[in-house]
């Protein structure tokens, strides 16, 4: 049930300025691009200057030249701090004449708010902050703190959040609420992600004269087929996870030759063959066991013939994480669902990784994935979010975070 008092802060949400935040911060196009690297940085700007008018306590770190965090504070009390978390920078347009609306417009049709990055992941960050503002300027007192991260680079190796961490921002937080593209479902678990590079060397040579060489593609491709029966034998030993589906080991980038050993001819046969693995992990996989077996099929392949050689480097590595549903940030964030809805919180996992996987596996903070946005839409053309569902995020973020910090 809400209560006047929660009612009372609920009532200083203004949608009309939720909806013109989204646009705004949508039409700043903060994709990463090197060549043109201010996007990332004006957007970080925008998220600042709203945290400032809002009085909050406010830090702007620079983790790499023109990629900052925003970090904002409110409060400063002896209680609980509860974190709302996303990220600024966005995927790439891709070809802006296959969109309906140009990507940047923020243009609103049909309760839509349609652009890349109003889905994933602007709204959902726009929602945390005006659900801060609320409570802010209702005065009503808490017992705990509201901490804002605005990161970097969640789209590529995730330096912002793992900066956030490094610095010692993650010390204070007590639990987390990822406000990633999930239909304001309650997503208590995630994937986690191993990321391999593997080159297999064998002798360059001549197409015509393919004997005086040895050709780096065939133990490729037979490594690629034991690597599919692995997958399988992964499957059969780790189940099907409700929440999450089952784990996975997909090839997505096959070079051949890789850049390093130069250009790809008709008539040269490769003397190098690369492969990028993405393996999605659930809970009870170990990573360290699986880049072992990886390695063992490798190592197996290339024994025929000494002439072939090998390098196996691990990327990155993401833990899966897990959440218990009865957590104090789970349950307050249900409750709120339930009171504004009607209905019974939606619980679901997240298929790939997120900001959360850091907060969670490096400092153990509770996190649950929830914001609005549909599932299916991030990285799509013509991108775009409900506007009943940013209403509805906004005021669950309000309810979530007066009951987990003054409970």
């Amino acid at each position: 049930m809400i209560t006047p008092l929660e009612q009372q802060v609920l009532s200083y949400i203004d949608d009309n300025e939720l909806i013109r935040w989204v646009q705004e911060l949508t039409r700043i196009p903060s994709v990463w691009r090197p060549e043109v690297p201010l996007g990332e940085e004006a957007a970080a700007r925008w998220v600042e200057a709203r945290c400032r008018e809002m009085g909050l306590e406010t830090h702007f770190q620079v983790v790499q030249p023109e990629r900052p965090n925003v970090i904002a504070i409110y409060g400063r009390n002896p209680g609980p701090t509860l974190m709302f978390e996303g990220h600024t920078d966005v995927v790439t347009e891709g070809n802006d004449q296959l969109w309906t609306y140009p990507p940047f417009s923020a243009t609103i049709r049909d309760g839509r708010i349609y652009g890349r990055g109003a889905n994933d992941m602007k709204a959902g960050l726009v929602c945390a902050l005006i659900a801060t503002k609320a409570i802010v300027q209702s005065g009503v007192p808490l017992k705990g703190n509201i901490l804002i991260g605005a990161v970097c680079d969640e789209e590529g190796r995730m330096l912002g959040i793992k900066h956030f961490v490094e610095k010692g921002w993650a010390d204070r937080v007590d639990a987390a609420i990822i406000c990633e593209p999930e239909e304001n479902h309650l997503c208590i678990t995630q994937k986690g992600v191993m990321w391999i590079r593997i080159n297999i060397t064998g002798v360059m040579a001549h197409g015509a004269m393919p004997l005086t060489g040895i050709n780096s593609a065939y133990p490729m491709a037979h490594f690629l087929t034991q690597l599919q029966a692995l997958e399988a034998r992964e499957i059969a030993t780790h189940g099907y996870n409700p929440l999450l589906g089952q784990p996975s080991i997909t090839p997505t980038i096959l070079l051949s030759p890789p850049h390093a050993h130069g250009e790809p001819q008709s008539n040269v046969m490769p003397g190098a063959t690369e492969v990028t693995l993405d393996c999605r992990l659930i809970p009870g996989q170990d990573p360290e066991k699986l880049r072992l077996k990886i390695e063992q099929l490798l190592q197996s392949v290339i024994s025929t013939d000494q002439r072939l050689g090998y390098t196996l480097e691990v990327i990155e590595v993401r833990h899966p994480t897990a959440t218990e549903q009865a957590q104090p940030v789970v349950t307050t964030l249900g409750s709120a669902y339930t009171d504004l809805t009607g209905k019974a919180p939606i619980y679901g996992g997240v298929p790939g990784s997120t900001d959360g996987t850091i907060l969670n596996a490096r400092k153990g903070i509770p996190i649950v994935t929830c914001g609005p946005g549909d599932i299916h839409i991030p990285h799509h053309i013509d991108e775009w979010v409900s506007i009943e569902e940013i209403t509805l995020a906004a005021r669950m973020y309000v309810l979530a975070a007066l009951r987990y910090l003054n409970a």
